[in-house]
């Protein structure tokens, strides 16, 4: 028979509610596992490392399920449970040390999300004037947060607190469930703020979240019923958070969606609440799955008894580009789908719908006049379908500059040198074109921050910025690339 001890922290007597709930997680994974056929036990983690090693070395689990939020008290600590896991030998759910140290630092995971890309919210230091919430920076469950959280003027945080924008919008849920070494998006959940009281920021809150008795948890309610391409484009994000950040077992991303079609991360949130009542485990019955299939399956994830899928490509060489090594082909082929251009914009979660409606028109364009379209166009052929695309074309009434109006990579692709491969091939064409310069317009917003640096990276040098272009405090930056040869 299969052993699991299902380990939580301890929680005393008169804990607050978002400490209780754990003990509610640990009683139905017990139940769960129990009827998949697994020996449950139940152990409660004390500040004492070395009394929990001494109890798990004598129980000798094949797994343990692991629940610690907390340490005495505090989010911080919780990542001694995986340290003492590893250190022990011993096989456990969900995610590991590395994922949920950087995780627990709101901070942490937000640089880490913008290296890779990924919109998050813009803080202080990025020129965002306000208004601010204030987060803690190392616990979850919406842990001091109510109304007084959102600032209009630039706070001073207390030690252990940070401020970023407070961004006005819908807000969302993305669960993510693992299977082998494939990941999926459960349905996405939409946060309704109904009947709020105006002036209040609509935000879910300690008292929203944990405190039935109190009228701002009974205005926020959850549903599923998200537009079926808003849902897939947010899911797209969650996936790519969940690459970007070495995730695994189990996850929550949650976004709020800005009045110009961005969606900011604005929390993930690895081994989320697994209480029969909460946000994961009603995303998974909306795609069907009951809490037994989902315990059960977290438990064989984290006992490596789910079977890897076949990987679709060798992974890259790291002295080898993209193309030499045949995972990536780009060509200039015809554009049989502009769909497909549509949904890799999408999947970025950088544009917004009024930018993807662009894009479509230049795809547009093309696939209507052809030759004779102002746009030229190469894609790049990922082991999964459509990797990147650029566009690019002459510039009207100059003898020998071309403009790279798009550039974009799906973000299972970055990170792999697929931009810069990108930008060679356009560089290529255009010099056989008889071109010299390429140019290339972005924004200043700090959410281009990342486009920014991948156009210095690939060899661009800033030559102009037109202040308040976009809108006010958001610039137009123009960037030069010289093809070979030039001067």
């Amino acid at each position: 028979m299969r052993r699991c001890t299902v380990l939580h922290q301890a929680v005393p007597d008169g804990a607050p509610p978002d400490e209780r709930d754990v003990l509610d997680a640990a009683a139905a994974v017990a139940g769960a596992l129990g009827r998949h056929g697994w020996v449950v036990a139940s152990l409660g983690m004390e500040m004492d490392l070395a009394a929990a090693a001494a109890a798990l070395s004598a129980a000798a689990p094949d797994l343990v399920f692991n629940l610690v939020e907390s340490l005495g008290g505090g989010g911080t600590l919780a990542v001694a449970a995986p340290a003492l896991l590893d250190w022990l030998g011993l096989a456990y759910t969900g995610n590991g040390l590395a994922a949920l140290a950087l995780t627990a630092d709101k901070r942490a995971t937000r640089r880490a999300l913008r290296t890779a890309g990924l919109p998050v919210p813009p803080a202080a230091e990025d020129g965002w004037p306000g208004p601010f919430i204030v987060k803690h920076a190392t616990e979850h469950a919406s842990f001091g947060l109510g109304p007084h959280s959102v600032v209009g003027a630039l706070p001073v945080p207390p030690p252990g607190w940070f401020a970023e924008a407070y961004v006005e919008g819908r807000e969302f849920n993305l669960s993510l469930l693992a299977e082998g070494d494939t990941v999926q998006a459960l349905p996405a959940a939409e946060m309704l703020f109904c009947d709020w009281p105006a002036g209040s920021p609509r935000i879910v809150d300690y008292a929203g979240k944990w405190l039935p008795a109190q009228p701002a948890y009974q205005r926020t309610v959850r549903s599923f019923a998200v537009e079926p391409e808003l849902a897939r484009r947010l899911q797209g994000i969650a996936v790519a958070c969940w690459r970007a950040l070495g995730l695994a077992g189990y996850a929550r991303v949650d976004m709020r969606l800005a009045a110009d079609g961005v969606a900011y991360v604005i929390d993930v949130n690895a081994n989320p609440c697994l209480s029969p009542d909460a946000g994961f485990a009603a995303a998974a019955a909306a795609a069907g799955l009951d809490f037994d299939a989902v315990a059960g399956r977290i438990a064989k994830q984290g006992a490596g008894l789910c079977p890897a899928t076949p990987p679709k490509a060798e992974p890259l060489e790291s002295n080898r580009s993209p193309l030499a090594s045949g995972l990536w082909r780009v060509e200039g082929r015809a554009l049989a789908l502009g769909d497909d251009i549509a949904a890799l914009c999408r999947a970025t979660g950088v544009f917004t719908d009024a930018e993807i409606a662009v894009a479509e028109e230049l795809v547009a364009d093309r696939r209507a006049r052809g030759d004779a379209s102002d746009y030229r166009f190469l894609l790049a052929d990922g082991p999964e379908g459509l990797a990147g695309y650029a566009c690019f074309g002459p510039t009207p009434c100059t003898l020998s500059a071309w403009d790279l109006y798009w550039i974009v990579v799906h973000p299972r692709a970055q990170g792999h040198g697929l931009g810069r491969a990108l930008v060679a091939a356009v560089l290529d064409a255009v010099r056989r074109a008889g071109g010299s310069r390429l140019y290339a317009e972005t924004a200043g917003k700090p959410l281009y921050a990342p486009t920014r640096a991948f156009y210095a990276a690939a060899g661009f040098s800033l030559q102009a910025v037109v202040p308040d272009f976009y809108a006010p405090g958001d610039a137009k930056q123009i960037w030069l690339r010289l093809a070979a040869g030039a001067v």
